[in-house]
């Protein structure tokens, strides 16, 4: 999730901030808030801990963690870069000397990585209460960190349509939605069909099954594959953002 618009653009007028150290900026506003990182954390962590502690059903739990997951990073991403544009930030930015697809891209890695610190928690806590080893818990942090890459893109994505931040929710939801179930998280993955190649190369899909194998369960994918899909997934919504980037700064 990038961080609050506010600070961004105070840092960015006090130290002219530069492309290649946005990214920094965006961590070093996020460090310098402890308060609110550790808030960030603890909440999905909570979830985490009742849903493992209640002994919810593998399945169940894994959809929801991955839910969390998916609304963690895409809503955050979506309402800040919302509120930035109607402060004027994404236009000081479009302006700034440098790539525009570099600044953008680095700017959400930056914000991915910052949730992945949120989140890893949560995969930790199902490592130390689950029935994964040490090879389910890599699979699983390597999938949500790829994961995160996917949700902060489709975030920065959706303010091409959501003309105010009020609307971000619900177009969250819309795109969230379909990938999710298309993903099997409702109904499971089909045996065979167009909706079991479409899961297949669905970042929700394998971060689902990760969470499955880290819980004790029986996952839908090897964990290899697990790995390469969702890496892929990532690099795909890599080189979108970077197709859409002067669309994004520069939408009024």
């Amino acid at each position: 999730m990038i961080g609050d618009a506010g600070a961004l653009r105070a840092a960015l007028r006090r130290s002219r901030v530069m492309p290649r150290s946005l990214a920094g900026r965006e961590l070093a506003i996020a460090l310098s808030r402890p308060r609110a990182l550790a808030i960030k954390a603890g909440l999905p962590l909570a979830l985490a801990v009742v849903l493992v502690a209640g002994d919810a059903p593998t399945f169940w739990a894994a959809m929801l963690l991955t839910v969390l997951v998916a609304m963690v990073g895409a809503v955050g991403t979506a309402v800040t870069v919302s509120r930035a544009r109607d402060a004027g930030f994404l236009t000081r930015l479009a302006a700034t000397p440098g790539s525009r697809p570099r600044l953008l891209i680095g700017w959400v890695l930056a914000a991915a990585g910052i949730d992945v610190v949120q989140l890893l928690p949560v995969a930790i806590a199902a490592w130390l209460t689950g029935g994964g080893g040490a090879t389910e818990f890599a699979v699983l942090a390597t999938v949500l960190a790829a994961t995160l890459v996917v949700t902060n893109v489709l975030g920065c994505v959706i303010t091409l349509a959501a003309a105010t931040a009020a609307e971000v929710l619900l177009d969250v939801v819309v795109l969230l939605a379909p990938l999710l179930y298309l993903g099997g998280l409702f109904t499971g993955v089909p045996a065979g069909g167009w909706r079991a190649v479409v899961a297949a190369v669905d970042p929700f899909s394998h971060l689902h099954s990760a969470f499955i194998g880290m819980l004790g369960g029986s996952a839908t994918y090897p964990g290899g594959a697990d790995v390469i899909a969702a890496l892929g997934a990532a690099l795909v919504a890599i080189a979108a953002l970077a197709g859409l980037s002067r669309r994004i700064l520069e939408r009024d």
